[in-house]
């Protein structure tokens, strides 16, 4: 099982968050206020940066960039970048409540 990592960040009055999980495939979804609008995975364990982009519902609708840079096998943290309007805003990570382990006694539910 590998980690999650969540990035968020308001931009024009639209909530945007980057959900990751990490593994053998790593799998990213781009969600505007709480819908997914794109998604994106990648096989293997080398560093790499994968761009999604969408279209914010805004009057007048505007373009947006998301770039997710995944580390490398000798590890380290992912990062995530919204690209709009020419600027780069680094999406702060969202903190991702660790799942309990199952017990002994969840067998029996």
């Amino acid at each position: 099982m590998g980690r999650e990592y969540h990035f968020h960040c308001e931009h024009a009055g639209c909530s945007v968050t980057v959900d990751l999980r990490m593994g053998g495939t790593r799998e990213m979804e781009l969600l505007v206020d709480g819908k997914q609008v794109a998604a994106a995975s990648t096989h293997g364990h080398r560093a790499q940066t994968t761009v999604m982009t969408t279209i914010l519902p805004t009057d007048p609708p505007r373009g947006i960039e998301v770039e997710v840079t995944l580390p490398g096998a000798l590890g380290g943290d992912p990062a995530s970048t919204l690209l709009a309007g020419g600027e780069r805003m680094p999406m702060p990570a969202r903190e991702v409540p660790h799942r309990a382990r199952r017990t002994e006694a969840d067998w029996y539910l």
